[in-house]
């Protein structure tokens, strides 16, 4: 209980606080009797110290070192009885008690020994805590009870705020409003907007946090308090406001309780999503690995993840470019819940920017990337159109949720038996891509790509043609080297356009003509002749998936 909890009970009925009342909220939890000189080596945190002065007696200038002291080690206060040994308590000492608003109590008019005082301030104390630890229960039970007849999130927030006077707020890790209490009213996503804006830049914390928002358009909800819901990892907050309610210690505990019913009821809904997304992605990885052999049996077990007969689809497969080679590395098996977390945060983000597609899909999981099961519903695929929407997506990704992604896309097919074979041309989209250095790619497959023949030849071969071609260059220093093959690049990308050239490199047409010149000269080829520029197309392609296979 707090102090002045403690001093308005009976056994403190003539005791006078003399200085320091600014710290009667402070909490006590033990209360102690002592009068060594040394005292202060035996008190602890949050504790009550009972006190005939004798020892202050003997040094009168130690009184002020004691309040001094037993402040900084967070004690709760000092009560004395300065009549018993004729104690003068000073006013410099009373001033450094007022300064530090640490309470010092008279205790000279209590009829009661400092043994009796001691023994029912302890009853005092436990009676409370019996008192606080029913009241938890009850409240746990009642939040509990909530869960076990089928109310949802919506009605624990309903009940809380009901219990403690005060709108209340559910957001979850990502500073999403989940739920909110009825009381809140129409204000809420402003309000959580706010919110999140003031959080956006606080780590994750795992104490309690009061917060002042700069937005004036919430004056009754400027001050708020959250109330982190951990389990096995973050999971979110609890939102109240204050000012709109009694701050004492039971209504802490009531929020703990709910924070902790919810918590609880967010793990069970956590199991039973990870649950149904492992017979998913179990599902689909049987179909990738061409278990199933029957359309019928894909189909029925597929209806629930939206498979139906004879409807185009295709799949698209992503992977985080930063993330992936780690998770690629370890598996699940190593800091398995942490990355599990991390993946299914990685997964929610990803879905969630997904549904700009506007298409009907699924999401899964395989090894270490999603799988999108894309259905067409028999429309024809405008695939620079599904391109354009991919990039935007992987653009929001990253400005939005610092999330980089690549994404490959597979060949449409018709029948369920062919979705592992578009899923694996998804995959080989990925690898082409970053076998050429790429990343935040989006790359359809394609089986007559130029770089898919060129990855049908040994390695040594294509090595051997492209140093051939580039001989000249490997006497440049590689500044100049990189510059003048970069030039070559984009004088063919823009169709031996000059002036095309010069812009997309953003030099002087005059330049252009300079290093093209050079290049000549270096290679002996004539730049513009059909052959010889086939050769160093052909050996500006190599060049990136000479890289690739190098790394």
């Amino acid at each position: 209980m707090n102090l002045d909890e403690l001093i308005r009970n009976s056994i403190f009925a003539n005791a006078r606080v003399i200085a320091g009342s600014k710290g009667l909220k402070n909490e006590v939890q033990t209360v102690n009797i002592m009068d060594a000189p040394d005292i202060i080596n035996y008190l602890k945190q949050k504790e009550f110290l009972l006190s005939n002065g004798y020892f202050i007696k003997q040094s009168p200038d130690t009184l002020s070192k004691l309040i001094a002291n037993m402040h900084a080690m967070g004690c709760s206060g000092l009560a004395v009885k300065s009549r018993r040994f004729a104690l003068a308590i000073s006013p410099e000492d009373l001033a450094v008690a007022d300064r530090l608003g640490f309470p010092l109590i008279e205790l000279s008019e209590v009829p009661f020994s400092l043994g009796e005082i001691l023994q029912q301030s302890t009853s005092f104390i436990l009676d409370n805590k019996n008192h606080e630890l029913h009241y938890a229960l009850t409240v746990h039970k009642q939040f509990s009870g909530l869960i076990m007849h089928g109310n949802g999130l919506a009605k624990i927030l309903d009940f809380l705020s009901s219990l403690i006077a005060s709108p209340v707020i559910l957001l979850g890790s990502r500073l999403e409003m989940m739920e909110r209490s009825s009381s809140l009213g129409q204000n809420a996503l402003p309000l959580v907007t706010a919110i999140a804006a003031a959080l956006a830049s606080i780590p994750p914390f795992q104490t309690t946090l009061s917060l002042c928002l700069v937005d004036a358009s919430f004056p009754e909800c400027r001050e708020l308090a959250l109330h982190p819901i951990q389990t096995y990892r973050h999971e979110g907050y609890l939102v109240t406001f204050p000012l709109l309610q009694k701050e004492d210690r039971l209504t802490a505990l009531t929020i703990e309780q709910a924070a902790n019913v919810i918590g609880l009821e967010m793990m069970k809904r956590q199991a039973v999503k990870e649950r149904s997304r492992r017979f998913k992605n179990e599902f689909f990885a049987d179909l990738i690995d061409g278990y199933f052999v029957t359309e019928q049996e894909v189909l029925h077990r597929g209806k629930k993840y939206g498979l139906r007969p004879r409807t185009p689809m295709l799949l698209i497969a992503v992977r985080l470019d930063i993330a992936s080679e780690s998770l690629r590395a370890t598996g699940l098996n190593s800091r398995e819940e942490s990355l599990q977390s991390e993946r299914d945060i990685y997964y929610e983000t990803l879905k969630r920017h997904f549904y700009a597609l506007r298409l009907q899909f699924t999401m899964f999981t395989r090894n270490d990337a999603f799988g999108l099961l894309v259905q067409l519903d028999d429309t024809e695929l405008d695939e620079t159109e599904l391109r354009g929407a991919l990039e935007k997506i992987s653009s929001d990704l990253l400005s939005q949720s610092l999330i980089g992604v690549s994404i490959g896309i597979g060949s449409p097919v018709t029948d369920p038996l062919d979705i592992g074979l578009s899923f694996k041309e998804a995959l080989k989209a990925l690898q082409t891509g970053y076998s050429m250095g790429k990343s935040r790619f989006v790359l359809s497959h394609r089986r007559n790509d130029v770089g898919y023949l060129l990855r049908l030849l040994p390695s040594e071969e294509l090595r051997r043609f492209f140093d051939e071609t580039f001989k000249g260059f490997d006497m440049l220093e590689e500044r100049e080297r990189q510059e003048l093959l970069r030039t070559l690049k984009a004088y063919y990308d823009n169709h031996c356009h000059l002036i095309d050239t010069a812009k997309t490199l953003f030099v002087h047409r005059n330049t252009v003509l300079y290093r093209l010149d050079k290049c000549e000269k270096i290679v002996n080829l004539h730049l513009k002749d059909a052959t010889e520029s086939l050769r160093i197309r052909l050996a500006l392609a190599i060049e990136p998936i000479l890289k690739g296979k190098s790394v």
